[in-house]
């Protein structure tokens, strides 16, 4: 069985060369890590900053986690996916399950997970992805969900939503504030959708890690829609 996302042709497009105009140019980095926080969005919202983050990630990782909140599925814990591949424009990602619920199904609706598979295929084009949906969720069930010895591991949210620029530009700043000083009281979903997982990941640094802000932009700097914006941030942290 292969999964072919319905965020393809939506969020971003089915034609590889049209990808490749909006992911490129893309800033490089020569700092290596092996956890990351992205937004999930179109690709025109977030194509360019989502390539220059996926470039921290060591080009050497064979399996990437993709932890994703679930947006329009019902789900209470965790689910993963056993299908044989996902389908991307730059081809087949294949996939390795997580020792959870298996529901395939979901995985084809939510395109939180699914916007970042053609990013990987792109840069990790060898590497196999473990896909890990979740609902009403603990983050310390999450937090023993993350690798960063044997994989790397890609958090996924958005972050402020519906509201005018200036507040969220506010919000976010606040958001980015508790991500890197690492205080998880009152990190929510009001903040961000994929609280839950932000939270895993914070925990799960040891003492002497952090997150380090990449990037913090809006949908307004795509859409000049100034008066219903979306946040999106992103992250890479110092694993030793």
């Amino acid at each position: 069985m292969e999964i072919l996302p319905k965020a393809e042709g939506k969020f971003y497009p089915s034609d590889k060369k049209a990808l490749l105009k909006i992911f490129k140019p893309a800033q490089k980095t020569n700092i290596k890590s092996r956890l990351l926080i992205v937004p999930h969005a179109g690709h025109d919202f977030i194509g360019k900053n989502a390539v220059t983050a996926y470039n921290y990630i060591d080009e050497s990782i064979e399996n990437i986690i993709i932890i994703a909140p679930a947006i329009y599925s019902r789900i209470f814990g965790s689910v993963s996916c056993d299908a044989e591949a996902f389908l991307t424009p730059f081809g087949k990602i294949k996939i390795s399950p997580a020792n959870l619920e298996i529901n395939n199904d979901i995985f084809e609706n939510e395109n939180a997970l699914t916007v970042q598979l053609p990013f990987i295929k792109y840069l990790f084009p060898n590497a196999t992805v473990t896909p890990i949906i979740y609902g009403c969720e603990d983050y310390n069930n999450l937090q023993n969900c993350i690798d960063t010895e044997k994989s790397a591991t890609v958090i996924v949210s958005n972050l402020s939503r519906l509201v005018p620029e200036r507040e969220s530009k506010k919000l976010d700043e606040q958001t980015s504030r508790m991500i890197e000083r690492k205080i998880i009281q009152d990190l929510d979903i009001e903040l961000a959708d994929g609280a839950v997982g932000i939270c895993a990941a914070i925990q799960y640094l040891k003492d002497n890690e952090k997150f380090v802000n990449i990037t913090l932009t809006n949908s307004a700097k795509t859409n000049h829609d100034t008066s219903s914006v979306v946040g999106y941030g992103f992250w890479y942290a110092t694993i030793q």
